[in-house]
């Protein structure tokens, strides 16, 4: 159950969001960019993800990397960020009496990094390995290249980590300009939750809030400028397994079918008892890992089918996935599966907000992708009122040949081709 939820716009336009939690005795703080992958324009790809990695790097008060995380480490407490398609967050997590600290550390690294060239040149090469790093996993590499096949030449498509090429062009003046234009307060959520009080956090977090360039949030491409789904993309190297995704175009994250998707999803490869695993995985023996997911996006999303296979029966598996949506597509989920789908979200719902910090995720991504903080209850509400032709009906909509696009990670020179593949995921 949320804490009790207050929200104050100041009078730069930058959002404060809390969640008073009374019974605990932790403090989780997070300052939310309004920026990512898919507002950079080409040759800025990574930028989002690099400047998440400098602000670690020096702030005007702290201006090295053990000068910001000492403080918060020496209290036991934790920090860190990421960076997605549409924002970078910047968290931490401390002990409810440092709360003072954690909003100094997070607010200083935020408004004043310092972007110091030898740091910046150092950490390209961190950035780099990263790269690397997530492109010699090939569960991951297919994860990319599925974006990338659903949204061809449009950023949406690309990586957020970005690439060698574009990373060389992230110097001092580049970054420190893309930071003032990004970084606006009108673009910016700090959202709290924990042992607090809401007008107390505002006051802590008002003097760097302050300091944010006045102009508007960021804006991005239309997902519709993106050309057609490629039917399939594949990388071909030494593995010993095929990782496939099977992807089709969704819709935005305030779409009234979310609910449904959700279902869907769940139904569909969301535990050890969906369709998926127990056909691909429990009958056939034909993969370890087996799910599936929607992702949301603004104005777009992305419902897709992720799976390890068996390399030299990876054909079989993929038209066993495409049987299954067939099948759900044409005849929808049984009652007692359906039923058991509500009830199962329905607790996943009211056991996600037993910690400050999920508390603090929940409320920043309601706040910044709706407008205004519903409760769990209200997202429960609306899973209980989808019926199970709305799920069967997505299905139909969804799971059309036109709109499926497949990506592989797969074994060059064995008996199958990403053509054949793709023929055998075919609806």
């Amino acid at each position: 159950m949320l804490g009790t939820i207050r929200t104050t716009v100041l009078p730069n336009g930058c959002r404060v969001v809390t969640s008073a939690m009374p019974g605990v005795d932790s403090f989780s703080l997070c300052f939310d960019a309004g920026t990512g992958g898919r507002f950079e324009r080409p040759a800025e790809g990574g930028f989002s993800h690099f400047l998440e990695h400098m602000l670690f790097k020096g702030s005007r008060k702290r201006p090295s990397t053990k000068a910001i995380s000492r403080p918060l480490e020496r209290v036991g407490g934790q920090f860190n960020a990421y960076t997605s398609a549409e924002h970078t967050c910047f968290h931490a997590l401390v002990p409810a009496d440092a709360a003072a600290l954690a909003a100094d550390v997070l607010g200083d690294m935020f408004a004043h990094p310092l972007f110091d060239p030898a740091e910046i040149e150092r950490e390209r090469l961190v950035v780099l390995e990263e790269i690397k790093m997530y492109h010699d996993d090939p569960a991951s590499h297919a994860a990319d290249l599925s974006l990338a096949g659903l949204w061809p030449r449009h950023p949406l498509g690309r990586p957020v980590l970005g690439t060698p090429r574009t990373l060389e062009g992230a110097g001092h003046g580049e970054l420190a300009a893309y930071h003032r234009a990004r970084y606006s307060a009108r673009g910016t959520v700090v959202a709290a939750a924990g042992r607090l009080e809401h007008e107390r956090v505002v006051d802590l977090v008002r003097p760097w809030a302050e300091e944010l360039p006045a102009g508007p949030a960021p804006a991005a491409l239309p997902a519709s400028r993106a050309a057609a789904p490629a039917p399939v993309t594949a990388d071909l190297r030494e593995t010993q397994q095929v990782q496939a995704v099977v992807s089709f175009r969704s819709f935005g994250r305030a779409d009234p079918r979310r609910s449904a998707a959700t279902l869907l999803s769940h139904l569909l490869g969301g535990g050890l008892t969906s369709r998926l695993f127990m056909s691909v995985r429990e009958r056939h023996g034909l993969a370890y890992s087996i799910s599936s997911a929607n992702q949301g996006f603004r104005d777009a999303g992305a419902f897709q089918v992720y799976a390890g296979l068996d390399a030299a029966r990876a054909a079989k598996g993929l038209a066993l996935v495409a049987r299954e949506l067939r099948a759900f597509a044409e005849k929808g989920p049984g009652a007692r599966e359906f039923a058991d789908a509500r009830r199962a979200l329905a607790g996943m719902q009211r056991l996600g907000g037993e910690t400050s910090a999920s508390q603090m995720s929940w409320i920043l991504s309601k706040l910044r992708w709706f407008g205004r903080v519903e409760t769990p209850d209200e997202v429960v509400a609306r899973l209980l009122a989808v019926r199970p032709e709305e799920v069967r009906d997505l299905a139909r909509d969804l799971f059309r040949p036109d709109n499926l696009s497949l990506a592989l990670v797969m074994p060059r020179g064995g008996a199958d081709t990403p053509e054949t593949l793709l023929d055998a995921a075919r609806l």
